[in-house]
């Protein structure tokens, strides 16, 4: 019989056919309520076949695995049944029952209730066919045992006299040992494999789970670097759009770079030839004043008869510089044509003035000389005159320009031009003499007493170009910082009239919108003023932003200072909390006692007498007293306070 039909077989006696249940069932119950003869069982399990121990294992579901390579594993087959019969469930020792059922079924399958002594008849050719094991456990569950009780118990106990007189003399009880012993091993070794098997199992499992994780983790990382692979993609391409738009850019820069560099020594050019002129202009100035002071002297020797004569020849010596200038004139530059139209205009007022001088002589003598408009031509006037018109003011800056607030309240406007002519910062303390012109303007002309400081100016000052952008808006860029970008002033736009590309100087307004034109450098030639003036205060470029004031860290401290005028000094003092204490150099004597208890002595030397400098310096000596000279600058004077604070505070922290 197959394995599979073995297995067939014994699942349906114990699902049962209705014809089979209860033959069998009667004893099953029986034998389950009485202690189970485990010896006699294992004598049973010796006589099965291999593929009847196969059949049962896969009947119990033991686990156990074959190979036909292997020698079936007998030992741990008869462990797995052991503990089953241990079982305290009745279902386990019914499954145990049913399974012997099937190992003796050839010998119950033709029996019945009454069969019970034709079957001890046939029970030594059973032997010898099936087993002497067989037939005991055949005879232990035949159908019979019920209705022949009595007789069923004495086969029951001669059988079992019979097998173990034979068992008995088969075996020493050595050989019983020695099966023992054999058994125990066996046992103890089937304990440790199972244990074993137990703890691979649940090593397998924790691997299993340990496993799935580790996929799950594979397949998020398996996405997350396609989804890398997809941005470093992308990456890469807009790193090689920046690559080639930087290149661009950097070529563009180039070449603006290299276009500057020619206009800079075109312009650098330009300035050696405006200078050159420039020299030959002041020497013709001078050569024509020293011909007026001839032609002056000359008319006093001679008399007024003469006064004819001399104009006619004044006048004939103008008219050939006029010519020249005209001539000029025809053949410059736009840029050039306003500064030679301004000496010309100079010339022939010059010469109405004569004109006028002339016709007036023939009506009444004169009695001072006539006073002409072109300062290279004007009479110095005496000192108390000259003091009784000048003022002292203060200039303060603007994006364009500033203005000049005098002593006496008055105020007037200086042009960027006039601001890059005489290098004015702002706050910066200036000489302002008035002029009258024919047409009633007032004019002044300025001298630097003490210069400023453009670092607290309200304005930035840019090195950069001008841009035309979108809808003909012009703007001015920082070549710096293309982010600081601020729109022309329209008046510039319409008096400078920019080109595209053109570099510039711009001044912008801390509170300000819009640009304004300090310097713009042609791609042209440059006009000769331009040129003369082009230098601009490093001081505004670098200021970027409103330079915070610093704390007060001379406080509870005296200055002195001697010379210039006080307030050129009040506010710069005042930043740092210390007291002002100040002569101007004519009566130093009057500080004297506070110059004693002063902690620092300043001095404006070309604003002070030698005898105001010695008198304080020997105080200063004497008392120990710290001393610098301030110069010509507030900014410097700012500088000094700073780096001296420690100097200047000794006394106060002794």
């Amino acid at each position: 019989m197959s394995e599979k039909a073995e297995v067939r077989q014994i699942s349906s006696l114990t699902e049962g056919y209705e014809e089979q249940k209860p033959t069998f069932m009667q004893a099953i119950q029986e034998e389950i309520s009485l202690p189970f003869p485990i010896d006699k069982f294992r004598f049973l399990i010796k006589e099965l076949s291999v593929q009847q121990k196969r059949a049962i294992a896969h009947f119990l579901n033991f686990p156990i695995v074959f190979s036909k390579y292997k020698k079936f594993p007998d030992a741990l087959f008869q462990k797995l049944l052991f503990q089953l019969q241990k079982h305290y469930l009745t279902s386990d020792r019914e499954r145990l029952c049913w399974v012997i059922i099937f190992a003796v079924f050839d010998l119950l399958k033709n029996e019945s209730p009454g069969s019970l002594e034709t079957f001890l008849g046939t029970k030594e050719d059973h032997i010898l066919k099936f087993g002497r094991w067989h037939v005991y456990w055949a005879l232990r569950f035949h159908p019979g045992r019920t209705i022949e009780r009595t007789s069923w118990e004495e086969a029951i106990r001669e059988f079992e006299e019979g097998l173990e007189e034979k068992a008995s003399e088969a075996k020493s009880p050595q050989d019983d040992r020695s099966n023992d012993e054999k058994q125990s091993a066996i046992e103890q070794k089937l304990k440790n494999e199972f244990a074993i098997r137990q703890a691979k199992e649940k090593e397998a499992q924790q691997l299993r789970k340990e496993l799935g994780a580790q996929t799950k983790k594979l397949e998020q990382f398996e996405k997350e670097k396609q989804q890398l692979a997809a941005e470093l993609l992308i990456l890469k391409e807009e790193a090689l759009k920046q690559k080639a738009e930087a290149e661009a850019y950097r070529n563009q820069l180039e070449a603006r770079l290299n276009r500057m560099k020619q206009e800079k020594n075109d312009l650098q050019d330009l300035v050696k030839e405006t200078e050159l002129k420039v020299q030959e202009m002041k020497a013709n100035a001078v050569k024509a004043a020293h011909e007026v002071e001839q032609w002056k002297q000359q008319h006093e020797k001679k008399g007024p008869g003469n006064t004819q004569e001399l104009i006619a020849l004044l006048l004939i010596s103008l008219l050939p510089e006029s010519d020249k200038l005209y001539h000029e004139l025809r053949q410059a530059n736009p840029e050039n044509a306003s500064v030679l139209r301004a000496q010309i205009r100079k010339i022939f007022d010059l010469i109405d003035l004569l004109e006028q001088f002339r016709q007036e002589t023939g009506q009444a003598q004169p009695k001072d000389l006539v006073q002409v408009s072109d300062p290279s031509f004007e009479p110095v006037p005496s000192e108390p005159e000259a003091s009784r018109q000048s003022c002292v003011g203060t200039f303060y800056r603007r994006d364009h320009g500033g203005y000049v607030v005098m002593e006496d309240g008055k105020s007037f406007n200086v042009t960027e031009s006039m601001v890059h002519q005489h290098g004015l910062e702002h706050e910066a303390e200036v000489q302002c003499s008035p002029g009258k012109q024919q047409n009633g303007m007032t004019l002044y002309e300025i001298e630097l007493l003490l210069q400023g400081d453009d670092t607290y100016a309200p304005i930035r000052q840019f090195d950069g170009y001008v841009e035309l952008g979108n809808y003909f808006t012009w703007y001015c860029v920082d070549i710096n910082n293309a982010q600081n970008r601020y729109p022309l002033h329209r008046r510039d736009i319409e008096i400078q009239q920019p080109n595209d590309g053109d570099p510039c100087l711009f001044n912008v307004a801390d509170d300000g919108r819009f640009a304004r034109l300090s310097r713009l450098y042609r791609k042209t030639k440059q006009s000769a003023a331009e040129q003369e003036f082009k230098a601009y205060k490093p001081s505004l470029l670098r200021r970027q932003a409103e330079k915070p004031k610093p704390d007060p860290f001379l406080e509870n401290c005296k200055i002195v200072i001697v010379g210039g005028l006080r307030k050129w000094f009040e506010g710069v003092v005042a930043e740092t909390g210390a007291t002002l204490i100040h002569d101007s150099g004519d009566a130093p004597e009057r500080i004297h006692a506070d110059l004693s208890k002063a902690d620092a002595l300043f001095f404006l030397l070309t604003a002070t007498s030698h005898r105001a400098t010695w008198s304080c310096v020997e105080i200063a000596k004497q008392k120990q007293i710290p001393h610098f000279v301030i110069q010509g600058s507030k900014s410097n004077l700012r500088m000094l306070l700073w780096e001296n604070r420690e100097l200047i505070t000794r006394k106060q922290k002794i």
